[in-house]
């Protein structure tokens, strides 16, 4: 990133590496006084369809749920962003499980209901955009299989809401009241996704599903467990998809390879 450009960049200061990613590089900094997350996006090559102005735009449109980090400068010719530093500790760092699985359920229940009617981009563009990095025959199965199970579940549910689409721990925190950071895959999408996802990146038991559920608004007696499971199916086709993606940019680490193993052994592809 060119420094001649930062010096342009009025009330940036302090600017300190956190991670440098395949598509964006993360800084810390100060920004007009206020502690904040610089994004710089290198998306030339873009085979996740990510588009940090969306993101950006995204962001200052539901400001107002205080769910967010607050959005505070965007070049859209530099690919930069810069938001609040959102004080709180990971979820994963908690002990109190039951009150960390209600705050979440009743977060979700806010975002899902919120309206977003100038917002547009649906999660079918971005699985269309994940399906054209599928060359090799496998591959291409695989996207057909997760693309058709997208369909009929949406024509199941009815309607889209806004989702996160990626609310694994790290993307949580906990400071006065829950926060979801990374919404560079946010996009309407069917509301079980979120739930689907956040039951399996948290390894809920069938106790904790139906708590979190009861949370969210739907009861026992009221979930549909045949649509659930399938949803939970389909973000495990997501995350294998996306890493066959990844595994074509760059060396995939150990970690994400025996992910990669486990997904294909447990969708049986």
């Amino acid at each position: 990133m060119s420094n001649e450009f930062l010096r342009c960049i009025d009330g940036l200061e302090s600017l300190s590496i956190i991670k440098e990613g395949l598509y964006k590089d993360t800084y810390r900094c100060l920004y007009k006084g206020r502690r904040a997350i610089l994004s710089h996006y290198r998306i030339d090559n873009n085979p996740f369809n990510l588009d940090p102005k969306r993101e950006f735009n995204l962001l200052n449109s539901i400001d107002g749920m205080i769910l967010t980090p607050e959005p505070l400068f965007y070049n859209d010719e530099s690919k930069i962003s810069i938001v609040t530093e959102i004080e709180g500790e990971h979820i994963s760092q908690l002990k109190d499980r039951k009150s960390l699985l209600s705050d979440l359920a009743k977060r979700l229940d806010s975002l899902h209901s919120y309206p977003v009617d100038d917002f547009d981009h649906t999660f079918r563009d971005t699985l269309m955009a994940y399906g054209r990095q599928m060359e090799q025959e496998d591959e291409k199965n695989i996207f057909t299989t997760a693309i058709d199970l997208h369909d009929a579940l949406s024509d199941e549910a009815g309607k889209n809401c806004l989702c996160h689409n990626d609310l694994h721990p790290d993307n949580i925190l906990i400071g006065e009241q829950i926060k979801f950071i990374d919404w560079e895959y946010a996009s309407l999408n069917i509301p079980f996704f979120d739930l689907a996802y956040a039951i399996d990146h948290f390894v809920m038991t069938e106790d904790e599903i139906l708590y979190f559920m009861s949370r969210y608004g739907i009861e026992a007696q009221e979930i549909d467990f045949e649509i659930l499971q399938q949803t939970q199916k389909l973000t495990k086709y997501v995350s294998l998809i996306w890493l066959l993606i990844l595994n074509k940019c760059y060396t995939i680490k150990s970690s994400e390879a025996k992910l990669m193993t486990s997904l294909k052994k447990q969708l049986n592809v």
